[in-house]
This record gives C-alpha cells, structure tokens and sequence, in this order.
C-alpha cells in the first residue's frame, strides 16, 4: 500500500505541476494578448490621429516680397492644407507697421476680426509696405511674434507661434522671376509692333495697297507647256 501510495502521490504531485505550468502558460499568453490588443489600439489611435492630422488645414501669415514687383513687401495669409479653414484669427506683436501706410494696422480688417473662410490653396494678400522706405526707418520694427488660430472639420486647429524677421528680407534676392522678366519684353515688343502698324495705316503718302495689303491668293497656273531651256 505504501508503494501505491506513493504513486498515487507522485501522479497527484505531477499533476499539479502541469496545471500550474499550464496556468502560467495560459497566463503569459492572456499578457501577450493583452499587450498586443493595447498596441494595435495606439496603431489605431495614430492611424486616426494621423488621419485627422492630413484633413485639419494648415494657415500661416507671412510678409514677403511681392513676386511680380520684389520693391513691395506684402502680408500673406495663406492655407496650404487639405480642407477649408474657418474663423481663422491672425495676431501681430507689436501690431504690424508700415511706413509707406502708417494707417495700416488700423485699417486691416483682417487683423481686426476673424477671416470667415480661407479654401485650400489660397493665398490672400495685402501690400504692406515698400522695402527701400521700410528698410530705411531705423525705427520701423524688425521682428514680430505670430500668432494663428483657426478651426478645422474636427475643431480647433492647433495653435501656431512663430516669429517673422524682416532681416531675412533684405538679405533675400529680390529680382523678379525669369519669365515675368521675359513676358515683360514680350509685351513690349507686342505693343511697339502695335504702335508701328497702326502708324504705317494711318501715314497720308503710302498707297492704300501698302498699308492695307489685299490677302495673299492662290497662285495662277502657267497657260500653256512651258518652254524647255535652251542649250
């Protein structure tokens, strides 16, 4: 009996250690699974997130020279997201001035009051100042501090502060664009052979068939065989 007892025992013993370790296994697995469904929950989240992120416009201000006419510095407002930016509300500080336009800041409504909508893609711009007259008051400001806010199709966008240095102006290239360059003398040499043309039709002693020339016709068969060169 003694023998069969311990048997018994040891099978008892033996048992018990596979359902523990089967527990502890059983157990890990719960953990792994748990730490798993937490982390493809943050995917989700960022994924969401991410999502949000792309949809939600993107505004800025910006004081620029102006692409066609570099002499001119201009305030940008722009929105360079995917969707439409609403109650979109732009601070300056110190309050933004201009010499050419003393009356500048008080007059901008849109620094006054929210700018209702700004569509994706557009740029809304205002002629601030010119940068030889700006550049030229020493007591004209230098750097201002930005402030944007505005609202998106999931709510408040988040908040944007940067600052904009003048500086970086007056140290930029400030030549037009190659092709505004190029289109300027087209149209220059379109309006020089407009002037010259209605010169010559209006001059009293050229004959009406030289400044008004018939259009070109057809031109006339030749009657007859034509003669072979002689040798």
């Amino acid at each position: 009996m003694a023998t069969s007892e311990a048997v018994t025992l040891l099978i008892a013993v033996v048992g018990a250690g596979t359902a523990i370790v089967a527990a502890l296994f059983a157990g890990s697995q719960a953990v792994a699974a748990t730490h798993q469904a937490r982390y493809a929950q943050e995917q989700l989240n960022l994924a969401e997130q991410v999502r949000k992120d792309q949809a939600q416009p993107y505004v800025f201000a910006d004081l620029r020279p102006d692409e066609q006419e570099p002499v001119k510095v201009m305030l940008v407002i722009q929105n360079t997201g995917s969707t439409v930016a609403k109650n979109v509300r732009v601070k300056f500080d110190p309050p933004l001035s201009s010499v050419a336009m003393p009356e500048f800041a008080d007059e901008m409504e849109v620094l006054n009051r929210p700018i209702a909508a700004i569509p994706p893609g557009r740029a809304l711009k205002w002629f601030f100042d010119i940068s030889f007259q700006l550049f030229g008051a020493p007591d004209a400001p230098r750097r201002y501090n930005v402030t944007i806010n505005a609202d998106g199709p999931f709510g408040p966008v988040e908040e944007l502060i940067y600052d904009i240095d003048l500086s970086d102006i007056g140290r930029s290239d400030a030549a037009a664009p190659l092709g505004k360059k190029i289109a300027d003398e087209l149209e220059k040499a379109r309006k020089a052979l407009e002037k010259l043309a209605k010169g010559n039709r209006s001059a009293p002693n050229l004959p009406h068939w030289i400044t008004h020339p018939p259009p070109p016709g057809p031109e006339p068969e030749p009657e007859g065989d034509a003669e072979p060169p002689q040798g």
